[in-house]
């Protein structure tokens, strides 16, 4: 197949087979789960937008919340539901 006949120069493995190979044999703990409405979305520049969700009971040690850019083109907005998961590699 073509596409495990490519390589680089300088000897890397083509992105798609890295793809592959960490799907299929890299294991990823999940580190937190933040599941919450967006409060507001800010513009950051022409790119990217950040979503913003602060929880109002900041005194709770188990409160959780998010501060994230993503890339424009999202298609969300405030109330928006979402789920944040962190995952180590």
């Amino acid at each position: 197949m073509e596409l495990f006949e490519q390589h680089d120069l300088d000897g890397n493995i083509p992105v798609g087979i890295n793809l592959l190979f960490g799907i299929l044999f890299c294991d990823m703990t999940q580190v937190a789960e933040i599941e919450s409405d967006i409060e507001f979305v800010a513009v950051i520049n022409d790119q990217k937008d950040c979503l913003m969700a602060q929880d109002n009971t900041q005194d709770d040690p188990a409160s959780m919340w998010f501060n994230i850019d993503v890339p424009k083109g999202h298609g969300l907005k405030a109330g928006d539901r979402v789920r944040i998961t962190i995952e180590k590699l």
